[in-house]
């Protein structure tokens, strides 16, 4: 019998980030505990410890990613606040959060079921939409427009994101120059 090697530090997020590039590689229905486990060099036995099932590991690699792009968002806004200014430094964050972690972008936006709007919820979308409405407010923006316009901006952020995970690994360091100066000059909400 294999002696697998003795995982030190935190195996929980180890497992996570080997499902999410284990998924990436070949879709949500090859994975299994057992396949992440051998790509771990754990026993077969030790995601259970972690996961009572693979629908709680997805559940959990969702709530991972989730959880570390709101707090990239909400961070990014604390200088500014509710600004075109904040929209920019948040805008920004998205992107390069992406850019830096294109892994992520795909699972949560190819393998989950990760939906938004009326009666569902999901924190960065949320966060997102009250910021907007906030800036709105101090602004003076009409109310008829707010909603279609903070889905522009969304749009035009998360397609960026989108652009920028498909290009070439050359071009990926560029993007950290690319993406300020492409905000900066195409944002709809003027700084």
């Amino acid at each position: 019998m294999d002696k697998k090697a003795y995982h030190h530090g935190d195996l929980r997020t180890v497992m996570i980030e080997q499902g999410i590039k284990l998924i990436n590689e070949h879709g949500a229905k090859a994975l299994s505990l057992r396949k992440l486990a051998a790509a771990c060099g754990v026993s077969h036995s030790a995601p259970y410890s972690h996961f009572s099932s693979k629908e709680a590991l997805l559940s959990a690699i969702e709530n991972y990613i989730t959880v570390r792009f709101a707090a990239v968002l909400r961070e990014s806004v604390k200088e500014n606040g509710e600004t075109p200014e904040g929209l920019f430094k948040m805008g920004c964050a998205y992107v390069l959060f992406f850019v830096r972690n294109p892994e992520y972008f795909r699972f949560v936006f190819w393998h989950s079921d990760i939906t938004v709007g009326v009666g569902h919820k999901y924190e960065p979308y949320d966060f997102y939409m009250e910021f907007m409405e906030k800036m709105f407010g101090k602004m003076g923006y009409p109310h008829a427009q707010r909603k279609k316009t903070a889905y522009a901006q969304w749009a035009m952020i998360h397609g960026l994101a989108s652009i920028a995970i498909m290009s070439d690994e050359d071009e990926i360091e560029k993007w950290e120059e690319w993406v300020p100066d492409i905000l900066s000059k195409n944002y709809i909400i003027r700084r």
